[in-house]
Formats: structure tokens, sequence, C-alpha cells
């Protein structure tokens, strides 16, 4: 999906993907998008009975199981304007494989396609779709960090630069 013309995000309301991983192995991560967004001035909304974006089991070859997963997701983020989520691989579930997923059900496929082209990772979210480059964040004395690129963000979603200009903010 070509999303290089979509929509600018600015001024929408945001509906937080925590993900699965985040939610069960670091749950401060998902707190801490939050305070960030909401530093910036964003309004941020946490859908109930969000779950899973299908990855693990459509990556296992269940297909089936993974289409009533992204079934669920586009049930509980219909009303979304934007979505967020601190994970490049599940952002790349929505965007990549949802409309694919549902390829032989048309009314379906243009909610996973209207979904795919609200959801944004981060990062991205907010150096490509807010244009901020620099958070203020400032450690006491330099140090050296590495940054991980997630697989998906970075092979499918093309993310290196929006997390290294954070980085580098």
């Amino acid at each position: 999906m070509d999303l290089a013309n979509r929509e600018s995000p600015q001024g929408k309301r945001v509906s937080l993907f925590v993900t699965c991983m985040v939610d069960m192995l670091s749950p401060q991560t998902g707190l801490s998008v939050v305070e960030v967004l909401e530093h910036l001035g964003v309004t941020v909304d946490f859908p109930a009975g969000q779950t899973c974006c299908g990855q693990p089991a459509f990556n296992s070859g269940y297909r089936d199981e993974a289409r009533q997963v992204a079934r669920h997701f586009i049930e509980t983020f219909r009303q979304a304007e934007v979505i967020v989520t601190p994970s490049g691989s599940c952002a790349a579930m929505v965007r990549h494989e949802y409309p694919k997923l549902f390829a032989n059900d048309p009314a379906l496929q243009a909610e996973a396609e209207r979904l795919a082209s609200i959801t944004w990772e981060f990062s991205e979210f907010i150096v490509d779709g807010l244009g901020i480059s620099d958070l203020g964040a400032r450690l006491a004395e330099r140090q050296t960090a590495v940054c991980h690129h997630a697989c998906h963000g970075l092979r499918l979603l093309n993310l290196k630069n929006a997390a290294e200009t954070l980085l580098d903010g």
C-alpha cells in the first residue's frame, strides 16, 4: 500500500494500539507512548477490547485464525481517526497484510484498507505525521546509544530514519 500521499494526521484523535507484546511484556512502554503523545498535544484514546494484530498466527501459516483476529481489530478500531502503535511489526501487519487477508470480502477489505492508511508506527507518527524531529529530551552527559531497527519496521515500513531522527534531535 502506497502511503506517501495519505492524509495528514495532525489535529486528529489518536487511538493507541498498544499490542499484545507491549501489554504482556512491557506495559510501561504503552504508558510512556501516551505520555509523549499527550506532551505533544495529541488527544489519545485506548479502544477497549483490543488484543493482537494477528501476526503470530499469520506468520505461523494460520490464515483463518489471523483473519479472525484481524476482523476483531477492525471492529475495535472502526471509529479511529488515526492509529498509532509502538510496534513496527504490528503496523506492518495492519498496513500490508490486512487488505490481503480480506481479498475475498470487499466490505472488510475496504475497511482494512482504510485502517491501513491511518496506521502509524510511533516514531513515524511523530517525525513524518506531526513533523517533529526534536522531543527536547536530553541526557545529563553525552552517551552512546544503539538503535535496533525492528525487521518489519525497517524492511516493510522503511522506518530507519524516523527513529534515528528522534535520537539525533
